[in-house]
C-alpha cells in the first residue's frame, strides 16, 4: 500500500514538473528568443537646399496656406533616415523682394540605421554543435544591436522634435503684410539665385508661390545654374494671362540656367502636396 502511494506521489511530482516546464517555455516549444528584425535603409539622400519665395496680398492671399504646407513638407523631408539634411530659406515676394527672408535654418544630417546581425539559421551547416554555437552568438549580437537601435530611434525622435521647433518659425513668424505698391518677382528669383549659389548640393529648389503678376522690370542678370524652379500654389483668374505669364517666367528661369521649371496650380498642389521633381524619396 505504501509502495503504491509512493508511486502515485512520484507520478504527481512528474506531472507538476511538466506543467511548470509548459508554463515557462510553452507547450512543445523552445525558449523564447528575439525575432529577426526586418530593417533596411533608403538610398542615401545628399543635402537639399530650398529657397521659398511667397507672394503677398492684395493680389496673392495664400501666404499662410503655403507657409503651413511648406513647414509640413520640411518636417517630412528633414526626418528621413540616411540623409544629409536641408538648408532652408523662406522669403517674401513684395514690392521690394530682394533678400526679404525672415526665416532661414539648416537641419541636421540623420545617419543610416545600424543594420541587425544576419541570422545564421540558413547557413550554419550540418554540425549541430557549431550551429548551436552560432545561434547563441547571434542572440547575443541581436540583443546588443537592439540597444543600439533603440538609441537611434530615440535620437530620431529628438531630431523630429527639434526640426518642428524650426518649422514653427515658418508657421508662426512668417507674416505677409499688405503691399499694394507692386510685385517684384524678378528680384525674388535673384534672391533664390543668390541664396542657393554658394551651396554645394546636387538638389537645389526655388519655390515660387505667386500669381505671376509682376509690376517691376528685369534688372541685371542672375544665375540659376543647378536650380530646379517650382511654381506651386499658382493662382490665376485669366487662363490666357496665366499661360502667357507662366511661359514668360519659365523662359526667364531657363535662360538663367535653371535645370527645370515646373508649375502646379492651387488645386494640383492641394491634391498632391508640394512636389519636388527628381528628389530621392
Amino acid at each position: 500500500m505504501k509502495s503504491h502511494q509512493r508511486s502515485k506521489h512520484h507520478r504527481v511530482s512528474i506531472l507538476l514538473s511538466c506543467l511548470l516546464l509548459v508554463v515557462l517555455f510553452g507547450c512543445g516549444s523552445k525558449p523564447n528568443s528575439l525575432p529577426p528584425p526586418t530593417i533596411a535603409n533608403p538610398a542615401y539622400r545628399p543635402i537639399v537646399a530650398f529657397d521659398a519665395e511667397i507672394d503677398t496680398p492684395p493680389n496673392y492671399r495664400l501666404g499662410h496656406t503655403v507657409a503651413l504646407a511648406l513647414a509640413n513638407k520640411i518636417d517630412e523631408l528633414a526626418t528621413r533616415v540616411n540623409s544629409a539634411g536641408l538648408v532652408i530659406f523662406v522669403c517674401r515676394i513684395s514690392s521690394q523682394s530682394w533678400q526679404d527672408c525672415p526665416v532661414s535654418f539648416k537641419t541636421p544630417a540623420i545617419p543610416a540605421w545600424v543594420l541587425p546581425p544576419s541570422d545564421p539559421a540558413t547557413h550554419c551547416g550540418p554540425d549541430p554543435y557549431q550551429c548551436s554555437k552560432l545561434k547563441q552568438e547571434y542572440q547575443k549580437a541581436l540583443t546588443a544591436w537592439n540597444v543600439i537601435h533603440v538609441g537611434q530611434v530615440r535620437a530620431l525622435e529628438q531630431v523630429r522634435a527639434y526640426v518642428h521647433t524650426l518649422t514653427d518659425k515658418i508657421r508662426d513668424d512668417m507674416k505677409f503684410p499688405w503691399d499694394n505698391k507692386g510685385s517684384d518677382i524678378f528680384n525674388a528669383l535673384a534672391t533664390c539665385a543668390n541664396n542657393l549659389q554658394g551651396i554645394n548640393a546636387p538638389y537645389k529648389f526655388c519655390l515660387l508661390a505667386t500669381d505671376f503678376i509682376s509690376t517691376t522690370q528685369q534688372q541685371g542678370s542672375l544665375s540659376l545654374a543647378g536650380v530646379r524652379v517650382v511654381a506651386a500654389f499658382h493662382t490665376c483668374s485669366d487662363n490666357a494671362f496665366c499661360q502667357q505669364s507662366t511661359s514668360y517666367w519659365a523662359h526667364i528661369a531657363r535662360s538663367a540656367g535653371a535645370v527645370s521649371f515646373t508649375s502646379y496650380s492651387v488645386s494640383q498642389t492641394e491634391a498632391f502636396g508640394l512636389q519636388l521633381p527628381e528628389l530621392p524619396a
